[in-house]
């Protein structure tokens, strides 16, 4: 995206302009080419991340359309498979019905914020059971962090989402996930 569509798109009224164009807006105020995004890990990454990505499902749950999408978007250009949720209810009904490795989850949204959710999945699913779970919060505050990691998340993020922090907090998921699957056949 060029200079000339940003400025056109900045004087545009938001309702008129495409998800697709803010998501690219987005992408490009973290330094990220939205033209080159789905080869983020195409230059670090080998042959065995992808297979490894694959393997890993991934539920997103975050009331902002616009960092569902930049989260989805990053975590596609690594090769993952993702869905979605709109508030941690959703993400409660979807975790029921699906396994999920990981859980990558805003800690504030309407009817059932992150740290919620986190508290119920541990009183639900045990240790093994349960999926990896990555806050994500625009609050940057060493004790925002602390809450999350006491109420039983594996990692806490800070929005806007740095690719490689998030690919080392999946990294750590899925070792994890490795090792809970290589416990099973045991």
């Amino acid at each position: 995206m060029n200079r000339i569509d940003m400025v056109n798109i900045a004087a545009s009224p938001i309702q008129s302009i495409p998800s697709v164009q803010l998501v690219n807006i987005w992408l490009s105020l973290l330094g990220q080419d939205p033209d080159k995004n789905e080869q983020i890990n195409a230059k670090t990454d080998d042959k065995n991340h992808l297979e490894e990505a694959l393997k890993l499902q991934i539920l997103i749950a975050d009331d902002q359309l616009i960092d569902r999408t930049v989260a989805m978007r990053i975590l596609q250009a690594m090769g993952y498979m993702v869905d979605l949720a709109i508030n941690g209810l959703e993400a409660l009904q979807a975790l029921r019905q699906k396994h999920y490795d990981v859980l990558l989850t805003d800690v504030q949204m309407p009817q059932m914020g992150g740290l919620d959710v986190a508290r119920q999945i541990c009183q639900e699913w045990t240790l093994e059971e349960r999926p990896c779970m990555i806050a994500v919060t625009s609050e940057a505050m060493p004790e925002i962090r602390e809450q999350c990691l006491n109420v039983g998340m594996d990692e806490c993020l800070s929005k806007p989402l740095d690719v490689n922090q998030l690919r080392q907090a999946l990294r750590k998921c899925r070792f994890r996930s490795q090792s809970d699957r290589s416990d099973d056949r045991i």
